[in-house]
């Protein structure tokens, strides 16, 4: 691990070093003065670099380079580079060399080498060279560089990478753990709530059956408002309990082969009492002689209720809902749920599967739910080897499409 992060931060120090380009003016002042510019710029570069031509007679050098490579007594007006001793005593980088000296080509990607030498106080030290070619201008001959990089730097440079990605890594399970406890919490939370909401309930119907003694007509309408509150605190409970399931891979999938159009008839039947409540008009449209698909009845069930559901709820008095049921290829069955309601606004559409989140964030929003009825479809998806694609356009309406998979005759 550590050697792949020398190798990368060397390239990209090589990279940056070599990649200077002045910009380009036409003036001839300026073009003498980026000229300058850029011989300062490489001479006093702190990356020891040569450039050389491919028999290895050199071109120039940097500053750096000269006090790295050359010794005591050594001129930087060397006609070769194999004259060089600190780089051509070594056996690594004396091969390279010599390739290129005796075959008179260039490699066409960077090449790296390791190089050990003592310096003149008798440390040991130890460089990455890279070599690059520049074969690739007009108006000049072919060359190389050579630029070298202390392996210290590089590695104290891995050491903190190595000790960034530890960190994240650290970071990364502390919040996996997080994520865990939240939904043991929510599973625990909405069990211990269900259970005194049976008995309420319970205790509700008893009274609006008038076993418990006669009712006035004001407090038969009390107990119905109290019974459908009930019933829908019921659904946003069973709505977090079943997220936190899936949220724990607790979800058990019991997979059928049969056709959708009769399942689908079923969950249209039972959402039809809400969208005749809002004047809202359920529509089927399905293809003739389609295949058996491989789901699971009472999860895709669940999908398509909370897909009608929000059709419903986002779409004005005297609309309608369309669901659609066709072969989209020989090997998949496509469901679309289409609404012509307020559909949602594109900057949203990336975030709107996320759990818990809701376009509208006042409390005078116009629709209540808990923001988890997407993410539930695509967990659900998900198990059966799909996802579920939005599409929508503001003020035009929207449609949500899944696939199945066709059940094989075996």
């Amino acid at each position: 691990m550590a050697s792949l992060l020398i190798s990368l931060v060397v390239l990209a120090i090589v990279i940056a070093a070599s990649s200077f380009r002045p910009q380009k003016r036409s003036e001839p002042d300026n073009a003498k003065a980026i000229q300058e510019l850029t011989s300062v710029f490489f001479m006093n570069s702190t990356f020891p670099t040569v450039i050389f031509r491919p028999d290895l007679s050199i071109i120039t050098a940097s500053r750096s380079f000269s006090e790295v490579f050359l010794r005591a007594g050594q001129r930087l007006e060397l006609s070769s580079i194999a004259a060089i001793n600190r780089l051509w005593q070594d056996e690594n980088c004396r091969q390279i060399l010599s390739t290129i000296e005796n075959t008179k080509t260039m490699p066409t990607s960077p090449v790296f080498a390791d190089i050990e030498f003592v310096d003149t106080e008798g440390a040991p030290q130890t460089y990455i060279i890279v070599l690059r070619t520049y074969d690739n201008h007009p108006t000049l001959p072919p060359f190389m560089a050579l630029t070298a990089v202390n392996a210290k730097h590089t590695q104290r440079i891995a050491e903190n990478l190595s000790e960034k990605l530890a960190e994240k890594d650290s970071n990364l399970k502390k919040l996996e753990e997080v994520d865990r406890l939240k939904s043991e919490f929510l599973a625990t939370l909405s069990h211990e709530l269900k259970t005194p909401l049976v008995s309420i309930k319970g205790y509700l119907d008893l009274i609006a059956s008038e076993k418990m003694g006669p009712l006035t007509e004001k407090q038969a309408k009390a107990v119905q408002v109290s019974l459908k509150n009930t019933s829908h605190l019921n659904s946003m409970i069973s709505s977090i309990l079943n997220f936190a399931r899936m949220e724990a891979g607790k979800l058990m999938f019991d997979l059928v082969h049969q056709k959708l159009p009769p399942r689908i008839n079923d969950t249209v039947d039972a959402m039809r009492p809400i969208a005749e409540s809002r004047n809202i008009t359920l529509q089927t449209s399905y293809e003739n002689d389609l295949p058996a698909v491989i789901f699971d009845p009472e999860l895709i069930h669940r999908v398509m209720c909370n897909l009608l559901e929000n059709s419903i709820k986002f779409s004005p008095a005297g609309a309608s809902v369309m669901i659609k049921v066709c072969q989209h290829s020989p090997k998949l069955v496509k469901v679309l749920v289409i609404d012509n309601g307020c559909g949602i606004p594109a900057d949203k559409l990336e975030l709107i599967k996320t759990p818990f989140y809701q376009i509208v964030k006042s409390d005078t929003r116009p629709t209540s739910g808990l923001g988890i009825g997407l993410a539930i479809c695509e967990k659900i998806l998900a198990g059966h080897g799909t996802s579920l694609t939005i599409e929508s356009r503001e003020n035009h309406g929207t449609t949500c499409s899944f696939c199945l998979k066709v059940a094989t005759e075996n």
